[in-house]
């Protein structure tokens, strides 16, 4: 389902939610909650990201 978001797309997300409750177009509960859900996704990306490299940090080591 998420496999071609990116930490950008993410970027992009929480400035549109900032802009939005700027504007007063979104609450402030419905901003926090909505950043909160992105904030998850982007960490997801992250650990998944830094899992990734470490596994092929971990085949380069074995193929020494």
């Amino acid at each position: 389902m998420f496999t071609d978001i990116e930490a950008k797309d993410i970027k992009r997300l929480l400035l549109r939610v900032y802009k939005k409750y700027q504007s007063g177009e979104i609450t402030e509960s419905k901003a926090q909650k909505e950043t909160y859900i992105l904030n998850s996704v982007l960490k997801a990306i992250e650990v998944t990201d830094i899992e990734a490299r470490l596994e092929r940090i971990e085949h380069l080591m074995k193929a020494q």
